[in-house]
């Protein structure tokens, strides 16, 4: 987890406090490890990560405070979703850029095919999540899908372990980016992968 926070950082997933990163406890899946509040992705080691009970309390490791909209939005996808044991959100630059459309990605390449019918677009943004309900509301829009395109606001993957979490964060990013790039090319015609394709 720690690693991954690392990769991020060096990436420029960082926007000051904004974003975290949580897996489920292997031993206690009831609750997760999360990331505290103000520690750089890219300085993130294993002893600063935080252990949280379901209702937010601090239960082990680093008993430092959490970004209280993180735990809102992780603590109700893991609720929602058992086969969740990972789940990355930040602003990413390119995330955030392309949230703002608010609608899912179109198949251009391979890549973004690892997102055909598994990503979603949460349209309800309302500032940042103080709330168990709006978690609630985020887990639902995510579905069963791999991951949410938060409109006004980033990106959210989620995985079954922190790697895939993180690599798909990766990828969704990279995958925006190529679509801004597509839809600012002007006198071509886009060719979209066919769902016969896939």
């Amino acid at each position: 987890m720690a690693g991954v926070f690392r990769v991020f950082g060096r990436r420029g997933y960082n926007e000051g406090a904004a974003g975290h990163i949580s897996v489920r406890d292997p031993v206690d899946p009831e609750t997760f490890w999360i990331n505290p509040l103000g520690r750089h992705f890219s300085l993130m080691r294993v002893s600063d990560l935080v252990h949280v009970d379901k209702e937010g309390k601090v239960i082990g490791g680093n008993k430092a405070a959490v970004n209280a909209a993180g735990f809102q939005i992780h603590s109700e996808l893991h609720k929602a979703r058992p086969d969740v044991h990972a789940a990355c959100h930040t602003h990413s630059v390119y995330g955030k850029t392309y949230s703002t459309f608010g609608k899912e990605l179109e198949m251009l390449n391979q890549d973004v095919c690892m997102f055909y019918k598994s990503h979603s677009v949460y349209t309800d943004f309302g500032g940042v999540v103080l709330e168990k309900e709006e978690g609630q509301r985020l887990a639902k829009a995510l579905g069963n899908g791999k991951a949410i395109i938060l409109q006004n606001h980033g990106l959210l993957t989620v995985g079954s372990t922190v790697d895939e979490a993180g690599y798909l964060f990766t990828l969704m990013e990279r995958c925006c980016e190529v679509q801004l790039l597509a839809d600012s090319v002007k006198g071509y015609e886009k060719k979209i992968i066919s769902d016969l394709s896939l």
